[in-house]
């Protein structure tokens, strides 16, 4: 049987050979192909890698650049003496700045007292700074006489030659309890000068008026229209008279005029109580000038009060 196998086996050798010859190429053809395959595939995974790298991480920058650019506003939060948006006073003052952009004089009437003809004409001058008054939120405490507030006023102002609102706070009006349990805005804010100049230097209104600036000055450097509208000097339209003031040698001037928001200091110093803010093109008069300081007054168009304090000559065009 071994003698048949032997014939069997030299007779088909060469069909043997053969058959393991196409095994083997075979084999190393799926080989060759599956080392190909798989470096291809990983050099493909790596150089995707390195395309989905930049791709992904472009985007990511330039959205970081584009958030860089810009400024998300938002009303600050109160502090602890103040209270925000009570129903009540904001309902009231939305009511206010509403009449007073389309020059309601007839709800005015009726939620500010007194009201009269020189009232109506101070109120009404707001319009020829701001075009509308968005996202009105209030900050509120205890006012001088009974039932009655100081009311902080944030708004997004709408100014011309700017597409969005101005982060601006307003100056503070006083609301009072009438005899019928009405609340309405006061309008004769003298009276009352010395306790709104009390509350403006607390240290709760101190950083509300902080964040709103620190909210302003953001803006401005990431938008040129609110930049330009800083920067836009204004003339006075008055001549200046100067004089010698005394021993002082302080220099005593006519007006001024702002060119940016720049808020009024109780003191010729940056770490004096904030009074009040002055905003681009508004006039003031000079007392006198001590340094980088001038010592300033001027009558709030919206209430007729007078507020007086000091501001960085750096904000002011003289003459």
């Amino acid at each position: 049987m071994l003698d048949n196998f032997r014939e069997w086996l030299s007779d088909n050798l060469r069909y043997i050979l053969l058959g393991l010859a196409v095994i083997l190429v075979v084999i190393i053809g799926i080989c060759i192909f599956r080392l190909i395959g798989g470096s291809g595939s990983s050099s493909g995974k790596k150089e995707s890698g390195k395309q989905t790298t930049p791709a992904t991480s472009a985007p990511a920058d330039s959205d970081s650049q584009e958030e860089s650019k810009t400024v998300s506003l938002s009303a600050p939060s109160a502090g602890e003496s103040l209270t925000q948006n009570e129903e009540d006073l904001l309902a009231l003052c939305q009511k206010y700045y509403k009449a007073v952009s389309a020059e309601d004089e007839q709800t005015l009437a009726t939620i500010v007292e007194p009201w009269n003809d020189k009232v109506k004409e101070e109120t009404f001058s707001l319009n020829d700074k701001f075009r509308s008054f968005d996202n009105i939120t209030t900050y509120s405490k205890a006012g001088p006489v009974d039932d009655s507030w100081i009311v902080y006023v944030y708004s997004e102002c709408r100014v011309d030659g700017v597409d969005r609102g101005v982060p601006t706070l307003l100056l503070p009006q006083i609301v009072i309890t009438t005899d019928s349990s009405d609340k309405k805005i006061s309008s004769d804010r003298d009276q009352y000068a010395s306790f709104i100049e009390e509350s403006n230097a607390s240290s709760d209104v101190q950083q509300l008026i902080d964040e709103v600036n620190r909210q302003y000055e953001e803006l401005k450097g990431s938008d040129d229209q609110v930049k330009n509208y800083s920067s836009d000097d204004t003339s006075s339209g008055g001549e200046a008279s100067t004089e010698a003031a005394g021993g002082n040698a302080a220099t005593s001037y006519g007006t001024a005029t702002a060119t940016d928001n720049v808020n009024i200091r109780s003191e010729a110093s940056t770490n004096g109580a904030v009074l009040g803010t002055l905003y681009p093109g508004q006039e003031v008069s000079i007392v006198s000038t001590e340094g980088d300081w001038t010592h300033i007054t001027f009558t709030d168009p919206s209430t007729g009060s007078t507020v007086e304090g000091y501001v960085s000559n750096s904000y002011l065009n003289i003459g």
